[in-house]
């Protein structure tokens, strides 16, 4: 993926003044709380649901034997499912170990002001 580098996008950014900022490849799961460890556990939890549906005999196939998709409102479900069993705290320690202190009016982005009174 490279559209985010593309002439394009940065011509775009230039006329709208938005600043760019590309983290280096590599960097990405070390400044992204996600990457931390929020994303692994909820993965692990809903890659348990896709696998349950995928042997269950909820599972529709097209005339060529190709499995259909599940419904919107399934995925939906087991999405909110897995980020339940997401304990606060691999969130808490994900957060700061992306350099987010606990106390948010610490956070980069509560010291702006636009955004101060959004967050309390």
């Amino acid at each position: 993926m490279r559209a985010h580098i593309s002439k394009a996008t940065k011509a775009k950014c230039v006329e709208k003044k938005v600043g760019i900022c590309v983290i280096p490849g590599g960097l990405t799961p070390y400044l992204q709380a996600g990457d931390i460890g929020i994303y692994s556990s909820f993965k692990a939890k809903l890659s348990e649901f896709i696998n349950s549906w995928k042997l269950s005999d909820d599972v529709q196939y097209t005339r060529g034997g190709n499995p259909r998709l599940p419904s919107v409102e399934r995925v939906a479900s087991w999405v909110r499912s897995a980020w339940e069993t997401v304990p606060d705290s691999v969130v808490n320690k994900s957060v700061a170990a992306a350099g987010f202190s606990s106390d948010g009016t610490q956070w980069h982005i509560a010291r702006h002001d636009s955004f101060l009174d959004a967050l309390y």
